[in-house]
């Protein structure tokens, strides 16, 4: 052990949203920078074709999309995507009116459908999807009735579909694969916070219950002991009072971090409330977790606590009870309880029996 704990300060709570808004900017100007790429060989593809007017325009579109990129990197989000969302808007109606309604470019449109619904949060989804669908329709009509303004061969503007169609897919599977990402992490987020404490990351209340069932499915199948181990950080009152709750804080993660690495992998682990911290300890006899929780108990009141002042010297006292064959979880955790408390009214800073 090191002779003074050294907690790292618990990390502050980052919102959901800020981190998903991140995520979801960083996208935006990958997207801008990938089309900005696509762009450039757009280039060569109608300078091939003989389309002197599209090659132009796609030289436009790459500024535009760095301009974005620019945008977005300075904090000017909205900006950025406003200017996207005109490249895109405006390229589909150029290219549709100088070659025609079957070049493809229109599909880029299309693509803006999922961004519009997933992104959006104050309800305006729907009449922006309405006002998207009134413009396709529009241009569709527009482009049909003008006809290409700009002809290419037959052979040509098949060969813009396709190169649309190609890119279109591939651009739709990313994107996908963004929002499927995006959701895994939230579920992954969502279910941290609803299993774990804040600010020590042990096992939460709920959490430490269900996962201590299934340990003592385990241990009555196969006859092993399983034991209780209770504590409580003596004195804690005193400790915020003097120090105040920022130190506390500390506190309570220095210990959660000394009391897992004193138990064994397939122990349970948990904030139980407050300054109480409780393990469900299988296949252990009475005697080993008392061995185990003397050992924490040594190792605690050995340890002062480095916050940056005074060290503050700590202890912990200790309630252990054997789980009976013929109990429930929560018959048990009372007698770890009254162990407990007979440490406290035994003078603290010790391990006492149920």
């Amino acid at each position: 052990m090191n002779p003074t704990f050294k907690p790292r300060p618990p990390l502050a709570p980052q919102r959901g949203s800020s981190l998903a808004g991140k995520a979801y900017w960083a996208m935006v100007q990958r997207v801008a920078l990938t089309a900005a790429a696509i762009d450039v060989g757009y280039i060569a593809l109608f300078l091939w074709l003989g389309s002197l007017p599209l090659a132009a325009i796609n030289v436009v579109s790459i500024g535009m999309y760095l301009g974005a990129y620019r945008l977005i990197q300075k904090r000017y989000n909205v900006a950025g995507l406003v200017l996207i969302w005109l490249e895109v808007v405006g390229h589909s109606a150029l290219g549709s009116l100088l070659i025609g309604w079957d070049s493809g470019f229109h599909y880029y449109l299309l693509m803006f459908i999922p961004a519009i619904v997933i992104a959006n949060t104050r309800g305006y989804a729907a009449p922006m999807v309405l006002a998207l669908l009134a413009y396709y329709l529009g241009l569709h009509a527009l482009s049909s009735h003008l006809g290409p303004l700009d002809p290419l061969p037959a052979r040509s503007v098949n060969i813009v579909n396709w190169v649309h169609i190609c890119l279109v897919f591939a651009m739709s599977a990313a994107l996908s694969a963004f929002y499927r990402r995006t959701i895994l992490i939230a579920e992954a987020r969502l279910r941290k916070q609803a299993t774990l404490d804040p600010l020590t990351g042990l096992a939460n209340r709920s959490h430490f219950e269900a996962l201590s069932t299934n340990a003592l499915a385990r241990s009555q199948r196969d006859g092993a002991p399983v034991t209780l181990l209770l504590c409580d950080v003596d004195l804690f009152k005193r400790i915020n009072d003097q120090y105040g709750h920022a130190v506390g804080d500390e506190v309570l993660v220095a210990m959660a971090k000394v009391l897992a690495a004193n138990l064994r992998e397939g122990d349970v682990l948990a904030r139980w409330g407050g300054e109480e911290f409780l393990a469900l300890m299988p296949a252990s006899p009475l005697d080993a977790a008392c061995a185990t929780a003397e050992r924490i108990r040594t190792a605690i009141e050995q340890t002062p606590l480095d916050v940056g002042q005074a060290p503050i010297a700590l202890t912990m006292s200790f309630g252990v009870a054997q789980v009976h064959s013929a109990e429930d979880l929560q018959a048990a955790i009372a007698r770890a309880d009254k162990a407990l408390y007979q440490s406290k009214n035994a003078g603290r800073n010790r391990v006492s029996v149920a």
